[in-house]
């Protein structure tokens, strides 16, 4: 898959408005536990500077700050029912480079958030345990 990054101007979302949009999400169908359990860990590594994030309907979209200009890299945490859906029980998380280069990983939902700090880390320099970017 090659898409050369996002091509859409980025509109973000408060990570708070976010964990309560797919908290609710989550309390009404459990296949979207681990995208809440995503956004809390993102809320309680202070990392919410570093990052900012949108959804697209349910998808969760997460750039790095400052956020550019189109076209950009995003990392994605597809949801239930997205267009890139995941299998049954999985997480998937997609980095869409501006290169082309991009990475699709999809791991049992157990391993969302662990696959999700993998991706900030590796694309974005983003490291839950620190202040800021490490890059």
């Amino acid at each position: 898959m090659r898409t050369h990054g996002w091509p859409h101007p980025f509109r973000q979302r408060p990570w708070v408005e976010i964990d309560v949009f797919l908290g609710d999400m989550a309390d009404r169908y459990s296949q979207f536990r681990h995208m809440s359990d995503i956004v809390k860990s993102v809320l309680a590594s202070d990392q919410t500077e570093a990052l900012a994030a949108c959804t697209s309907m349910h998808d969760l979209i997460v750039v790095p700050t400052p956020i550019p200009e189109p076209p950009y890299g995003v990392v994605a945490v597809r949801a239930p029912g997205s267009l890139r859906e995941p299998g049954n029980g999985l997480v998937r998380i997609e980095h869409l480079s501006v290169t082309g280069h991009n990475d699709a990983i999809e791991r049992p939902v157990a391993d969302a958030v662990p696959l999700f700090w993998r991706f900030m880390i590796e694309k974005f320099g983003v490291d839950p345990g620190l202040r800021g970017r490490t890059q």
